[in-house]
């Protein structure tokens, strides 16, 4: 069982499950993550870089009849954006609508990429109750942390003798060469 840092069991759990449930692709991209996140749901994802000043970091999430938006912001590092579509993410896997009344307006720059009709309903659109808020942090923290942490292809078995090979064959040091010299 890992360390959950004081947060509620129930919401450990539940988190857990659902950043678990997360299809990770090898290697780890956003673009990759949503297209199969699409695929699995039926619906598309469209991921909407966003410009804007500095500290309007934040994504946001847009659900319509026809598909999935996630806002991220483009003035922030490659790690930040990530964990903030896995935010985003977060929110629709758990099924958050945002009808909690706290939230505010959308950004100028995702107004300017929106059709009128969308921008309707994004205006009528309020935030999420703070509980939602901690369960799209803990999924998007949990599904980073494992994309980042996961194991990589070590060939063991029947296969070493192969992969050994191969590494021969091309001029690879092999692991051991690579592990004296690190």
């Amino acid at each position: 069982m890992g360390y959950s840092g004081g947060v509620e069991h129930g919401l450990w759990q539940r988190c857990r499950g659902v950043a678990e449930s997360i299809p990770l692709p090898e290697p780890f991209g956003i673009p990759a993550l949503a297209e199969e996140l699409a695929l699995r749901r039926g619906r598309p994802i469209e991921l909407m870089p966003l410009s804007g000043p500095a500290p309007a970091l934040c994504g946001v999430l847009i659900s319509t009849d026809r598909a999935d938006y996630i806002g991220y912001p483009v003035a922030t590092t490659a790690l930040h954006q990530q964990h903030i579509v896995l935010h985003e993410i977060g929110h629709l896997l758990c099924g958050h609508t945002g009808d909690s009344g706290t939230g505010g307006p959308p950004s100028h720059a995702l107004k300017a990429r929106l059709p009128e009709e969308l921008l309707r309903r994004v205006l009528g659109r309020s935030g999420y109750t703070e509980r939602q808020e901690q369960e799209a942090e803990l999924v998007a923290s949990l599904a980073l942390h494992r994309a980042l942490h996961r194991p990589r292809f070590r060939a063991v078995g029947q296969f070493a003798d192969q992969v050994a090979r191969l590494r021969y064959v091309f001029g690879l040091p092999s692991r051991r060469d690579a592990a004296r010299r690190g």
